[in-house]
């Protein structure tokens, strides 16, 4: 890598056109001058004659710099009569000095030397720089000579280059120029000092080395030199240092004390620690964080104590960092602070705090967490509930369910949302009895959904006899889109549950945008209804849960208080079997207006057809306007699942929109009809178009009619399409009607 000089010395060369070409060079063929790992000798020796022969020729300046850097690959001493002569040549002397650098053996040594003689201003900090990277020994004296150099520049690269060489000869000579040397000269020959400390204790020499340091340290040179010889001077004396590290800790400058930190993690062992953990007890909550942190890093154990009494500091900061130390640390002893902020108030503390105790190894922290349980404070039980979902495990699920008959209700509550995601038809009497058992509204919500997560986890999928209805993907719901039934009908033939949206399986209706695939098919007979986004996997499969489910709320529904009861229609509305529907009925007829309401809305909220008579029914019998307005909404969704094809689903839809009397669930029974491959629903569509409030909805669902069904279109689809093109103000359903007429 170039040194500060050289790059000043690059900066001067691109002046001219002929020197930026040598500069572009520099970056070009650096990938280039990778030697073969088979070369043999003999293709060695040929490229570098071959190199040299472009050096002694009357060749480009540009030539002889990509030469010289071949050189640096397969140069040897051959070759360094060849390039001492351009260390004095301004273009090409950096050139010529990467291959005598690279170059091995004394020649190249000397050839830096006796360039010193004939060289200055850059060419001269370059071959000194190149002699400190080849750490000459015997440039110790010229460079020496150097220090003293009326040139600033050479001064200081002859200082690093001596620091790089290091030995004796050369730490004299530094130490005499930090001595009585100028003053814009003493941090370079400090810098020199400090490098050359660090090659004496590399090398066993630390006497030496702490004399260099020490000379720094007592010298008037820059904050960095000091900086760095405090620091050499302390690791250099080893255990012997650590007073040294104390002094640093305690100081009120801000950046002796970053030092010593750093410093600390370069001495490990008690007597560190011991410091460490001295200079925390006194320091203030900004500086105990650093110390702890150090502590952490280069101390282990003999930092939990320390991070455990951080724990109850009142500064969030500090306590935070606590927990997350002790966290990867990973030590037992601390479950006790731990558990103690996860209960406290600050929200981030006690999350760090329970993804730690999750972490932490041992049946001992089981236990505790098991008796924390029992403790007199419903707020440290309250967080034991959430240390234990955290923490996980086979004995889990026994203990929430202990937890879910605490006294407390937040405590129970919590222990019931958690039992939810690990239950299983098993424990589901349980469940139940705690549902019964609720004393408030949040208890039996989350018992209740504690019982739905249950149930639907005993689901198993059926694949049964599959018939794909409709199938269409494109911009949906309203925009482009493309009939596709008969191509996943053909996938479900060939033995596919699995159904990928995908361009590649379906072409691309509408480019630019998030397609959706929408499939309407039926399981043994049971309709169903999915939609997923591009990319995304479709399964034609049926969830059935285990009968258990609906016989266990059952039992529990004929003795219920009402809220637990209310509580128990709702999850029949997510059991969704015929024992379900029958329960729910005879519940619409409770004396109890809750109860009553409560039936009502899950039946309108039904997920498959078996429910669509009732809900006609309460559309045209109901007194109530919200009970109507939602039943005939259940009704328009469950009439496009009818078992019966698209004659059965248009003849219910149109019974419904009989008895419709607003516009916002008119515009839900026109988007139905929409999704009914049958020209027969434009006879009932159609009208609508000359409807300024209706229009654009009836317009759209036509065009997604003819859309579906089979071409050639048969007249009434042409009316149709020239009705939506005449009467929309939609742009994209106007393309979507003249594409149709068009074909």
């Amino acid at each position: 890598m170039l040194k500060k000089q050289e790059m000043t010395a690059m900066t001067f060369i691109v002046k001219t056109p002929v020197r930026t070409t040598l500069a572009i060079l520099a970056l070009a063929v650096v990938p280039l001058l990778t030697r073969a790992a088979g070369d043999s000798a003999e293709a060695v020796a040929a490229e570098e004659q071959k190199q040299i022969a472009i050096l002694r020729a009357d060749a480009k300046p540009a030539d002889k710099a990509l030469a010289c850097k071949r050189l640096a690959i397969y140069g040897s001493k051959e070759a360094v009569p060849f390039l001492a002569p351009l260390l004095g040549d301004p273009q090409l002397a950096s050139w010529a000095r990467i291959a005598l650098e690279a170059i091995p053996g004394p020649e190249a040594n000397k050839a830096l030397r006796d360039a010193l003689a004939g060289v200055e201003g850059r060419l001269l900090i370059g071959a000194i720089n190149s002699l400190g990277v080849r750490r000459d020994p015997d440039a110790v004296s010229l460079l020496a000579a150097k220090l003293r150099d009326d040139d600033a520049g050479v001064a200081e690269a002859a200082s690093v280059a001596l620091g790089n060489i290091g030995g004796a000869a050369a730490a004299d000579a530094l130490s005499s120029m930090l001595a009585d040397g100028a003053a814009d000269r003493r941090s370079a020959a400090a810098e020199g000092c400090v490098l050359c400390a660090e090659r004496l204790l590399a090398a066993g020499k630390p006497d030496a080395a702490i004399a260099l340091y020490d000379a720094v340290r007592a010298a008037n040179v820059s904050p960095q030199r000091t900086v760095e010889a405090i620091r050499g001077a302390i690791v250099a004396r080893g255990k012997a240092g650590v007073p040294m590290l104390a002094e640093l800790l305690k100081s009120p400058d801000d950046g002796m004390f970053g030092v010593g930190l750093r410093v600390a993690r370069e001495l490990p062992g008690a007597d560190v620690a011991a410091v460490l953990v001295t200079a925390f007890d006194g320091a203030e909550p900004g500086r105990q964080a650093g110390l702890l942190l150090a502590l952490g890093d280069c101390c282990g154990a003999d930092a939990v104590p320390v991070a455990i009494k951080a724990t109850r500091s009142t500064d969030r900061g500090l306590q935070l960092l606590a927990v997350k130390l002790l966290d990867r640390l990973g030590n037992p002893a601390a479950l006790q602070a731990l558990l103690s902020a996860a209960a406290g108030e600050d929200a981030a503390v006690s999350r760090a705090a329970q993804s730690a105790v999750a972490r932490l190894p041992g049946a001992d922290v089981d236990r505790a967490l098991a008796a924390l349980l029992g403790d007199a404070d419903p707020a440290r039980r309250l967080a034991a509930v959430d240390l234990i979902v955290h923490r996980g495990g086979e004995g889990t699920l026994p203990l929430l369910l202990r937890a879910a008959r605490d006294n407390d209700s937040d405590v129970r509550a919590s222990a019931l949302k958690a039992i939810g995601d690990l239950s299983t038809v098993e424990e589901l009497p349980v469940l139940l009895e705690l549902l019964l058992a609720g004393r408030s509204d949040d208890e039996i919500r989350a018992a209740e959904n504690a019982v739905i997560s249950t149930c639907t986890r005993s689901a198993t999928t059926s694949g049964g006899r599959i018939t794909v209805i409709k199938a269409v993907y494109g911009d949906l719901p309203a925009g482009t889109k493309k009939d596709v039934t008969k191509k996943v009908a053909q996938m479900v033939k060939a033995g596919a549950l699995a159904v990928e949206a995908t361009n590649g399986n379906f072409g691309d209706p509408v480019g630019g945008v998030v397609k959706k695939l929408q499939i309407d098919y039926k399981v043994d007979g049971n309709p169903r209804s999915q939609t997923v986004t591009e990319n995304e996997t479709l399964t034609l499969a049926l969830a059935v849960m285990s009968p258990v489910c609906s016989d266990a709320v059952l039992a529990a529904l004929g003795n219920a208080p009402k809220q637990p009861r209310l509580a128990l229609l709702r999850i029949l509305r997510s059991i969704g079997s015929s024992k379900a529907l029958t329960a729910l009925r005879a519940a619409v007829g409770d004396a109890d207006a809750d109860v009553s309401e409560t039936a009502i809305r899950a039946i309108c909220d039904w997920p498959s057809a078996e429910a669509l008579p009732d809900l006609m029914e309460r559309a045209r019998t109901s007194s109530s306007p919200t009970h109507k307005i939602l039943s005939l909404r259940g009704a328009i969704r469950l009439a496009g699942q009818s078992d019966g094809g698209p004659a059965e689903q248009l003849a219910a839809l149109k019974t419904v929109i009989g008895l419709i009397e607003r516009p916002d669930e008119t515009r839900l029974a026109l988007a139905a009809l929409g999704r009914i491959p049958s020209v027969e629903c434009l006879t009932v569509i159609t009208p609508y178009l000359d409807d300024p409030g209706l229009k654009e909805e009836s317009g759209a669902a036509a065009v997604a009619v003819c859309e579906g069904i089979p071409k050639p279109l048969p007249p009434p689809a042409f009316d149709a399409l020239r009705a939506v093109v005449k009467q929309t103000a939609s742009k994209q359903t106007r393309e979507r009607a003249e594409a149709l007429l068009e074909k």
